[in-house]
């Protein structure tokens, strides 16, 4: 089978909604099979494509059980990932995690552990999405509580507090280079702007000279009005208390 029938059949199975190993296997199949230079282009191509699919589908899972949500999820977070489209991996994982966590009071066996939340925000901060980094961090850490509160054994207590502290460093250095980006960003903007302002001053046209003398003129005579102005004022003012003597 060549390449373009590979991934015409994976686009038909994602059509199909047939989100199992096999569709998995024919993308992956096809991935391999691709050279450079026709990698590139088709890689985009099926990004935007899954993208775009992953949005349908999830609407129509509306009232689907929990647990066919979570299959979805998993299926598009493992397609994403072997297509490289890393964002897109990390959005489904982070939606299956939130969705467990929401459901995880009435079903206990959904409920995220500490070191998947952990997990989650290392492969964040590791590929630069800094703020999905900290709410993790913070997710793990409301974990770590939650377990101590329910198992409050001593030797736990102690893991959970080593635990604690490296999520909290991990949190806090997430924190520190969102700060540290946003004032770069910052910087930059400020720069840019600076130098537009200063292009401008230079490439401003010669005939403005004409304008410029015009505008110190008017501002000579306003200047001269406000001085006669001020002195007809002070004058009144002599005048009135000397009637007043």
């Amino acid at each position: 089978m060549s390449i373009a029938d590979q991934c015409y059949l994976f686009l038909n199975r994602i059509q199909d909604r047939r989100f199992d190993e096999e569709s998995l296997r024919i993308l992956e199949l096809s991935l391999v099979a691709m050279n450079v230079k026709s990698s590139c282009d088709l890689r985009s191509r099926l990004i935007d494509f899954m993208r775009s699919e992953s949005a349908a589908v999830f609407g129509e899972l509306t009232g689907e059980s929990i647990v066919a949500k979570l299959s979805v999820l998993e299926f598009f977070a493992r397609a994403f990932a072997l297509i490289g489209d890393i964002e897109s991996c990390l959005a489904m994982k982070y939606e299956a995690l939130n969705l467990r966590e929401i459901k995880s009071p009435s079903c206990l066996w959904l409920r995220v552990s500490y070191s998947e939340w952990s997990n989650f925000a290392v492969q964040s901060m590791e590929n630069g999405f800094l703020s999905i980094a900290g709410k993790a961090s913070e997710n793990a850490l409301l974990s770590l509580k939650r377990d101590s509160l329910i198992e409050p054994k001593a030797e736990e207590c102690l893991t959970n507090l080593d635990a604690a502290e490296k999520v909290r460093r991990l949190r806090d250095s997430a924190a520190l280079l969102t700060s540290s980006h946003s004032v770069q960003a910052q910087g930059a903007e400020y720069l840019r702007s600076k130098e537009l302002r200063i292009l401008s001053r230079q490439t401003r046209p010669i005939k403005n000279s004409d304008c410029t003398g015009s505008n110190l003129f008017r501002e000579g005579i306003n200047k001269r009005n406000e001085r006669m102005l001020q002195h007809l004022r002070s004058t009144r003012d002599l005048e009135s208390d000397s009637r007043c003597v």
